[in-house]
């Protein structure tokens, strides 16, 4: 897999000689690297290979440098912003972005801005658009690593912001999906070596231009009659209203047949036996993919708990076919009309 990644660091600023994330990224403009990960569960890989493109640029302390990449950032697959926070001792990955600028020290031009909005016409907060819980899930273990919601009011805030707000009012996409974009504060290289912080540089890079895999099951339950029970997600779920199949996410050091019959009892509030597998199905969304492994299941309830869903229904193949179905489970559910439930 190949991926371009617009990069930034910042010249120095204030009291400071040189600024660590000037440093830290011309050690990557203008190279190719190839990047090896390892799955973290619960999340999978596009692929465990990636080929690693950077440009980009290191950028003036002013307004100036908070809008020289909005011309940039549409024709690359990820965009990284770095800046140094002197204040923090381990490397920071930004979940958020203010509409606010706030400085304690005015800028490269002399700026000196207090409680002004960034963008005027702006949301008061923006998010990443990388996928979070996949990137939490890689470094929460990292001692040199942890996620910060507070990225200032000074200069990296307002790049911060503006690549986002960009990415948002332009509906800047790759492969169906908002341009990931994150900004990291680094520390000063006596508390993470430039040689650690580079190899999380790398990782973060490799992980946020692929879209993560998540690994879930699904159980089809067969009653007496040859009908099987379908799932309405609730109103206040993401694509609430779809019919869908009761089942999960498979957490990390999880078997799929215990994942399985945990969330059979979490969402039904049922004891059940997964039998035998009945096929595999993997579909593209446009913030992830999903591989989800069915199964056949079997249980002696009568009675299901409606905790995460709003209704339920046993469906024969004529009801099951005019159901609207989540995206994932709409091929699969025409394999089983065409074979006939009683078959499964």
């Amino acid at each position: 897999m190949k991926t371009r990644i617009w990069l930034t660091g910042f010249e120095p600023f204030g009291s400071h000689v040189q600024n660590p994330s000037q440093i830290l990224v011309e050690q990557l403009l203008g190279t190719h690297h190839e990047q090896q990960l390892h799955v973290t569960p619960p999340y999978g890989l596009e692929s465990e290979l990636v080929e690693l493109e950077f440009a980009g640029e290191i950028l003036t302390v002013d307004i100036h440098g908070s809008q020289a990449s909005l011309p940039q950032i549409e024709d690359f697959d990820a965009v990284i912003h770095i800046g140094l926070n002197e204040k923090v001792e381990k490397i920071n990955l930004e979940m958020c972005a203010i509409n606010e600028s706030n400085f304690r020290i005015p800028d490269n031009q002399g700026r000196m801005v207090q409680q002004t909005s960034v963008e005027d016409s702006g949301l008061a907060l923006l998010h990443t658009t990388v996928h979070r819980p996949s990137i939490v899930a890689t470094f929460e273990d990292d001692d040199s690593v942890e996620i910060s919601e507070d990225c200032g009011r000074f200069v990296c805030n307002e790049t911060y912001y503006r690549t986002l707000h960009e990415i948002e009012t332009k509906g800047l996409q790759r492969r169906g999906r908002a341009i990931p974009a994150i900004f990291v504060h680094i520390p000063d290289f006596s508390f993470v070596p430039l040689e650690r912080q580079l190899q999380v540089i790398l990782e973060l890079s490799a992980r946020i231009s692929q879209k993560p895999v998540v690994q879930v099951v699904g159980g089809v339950l067969v009653n007496e009659n040859e009908q099987i029970l379908a799932c309405k997600r609730a109103s206040d779920q993401v694509m609430g209203g779809y019919w869908e199949f009761p089942g999960g996410k498979v957490d990390a050091s999880e078997t799929k047949t215990a994942a399985l019959e945990r969330e059979l009892f979490e969402e039904l509030g049922i004891h059940s036996q997964v039998e035998s597998f009945i096929d595999k199905v993997v579909h593209d969304y446009p913030s992830m993919i999903v591989s989800i492994d069915f199964y056949k299941c079997s249980t002696n309830a009568q009675v299901f708990s409606q905790n995460v869903h709003d209704d339920f229904e046993w469906v024969d193949e004529e009801s099951a076919a005019i159901l609207d179905w989540l995206p994932a489970d709409i091929d699969f559910v025409q394999q089983l009309i065409e074979r006939r439930f009683s078959s499964i």
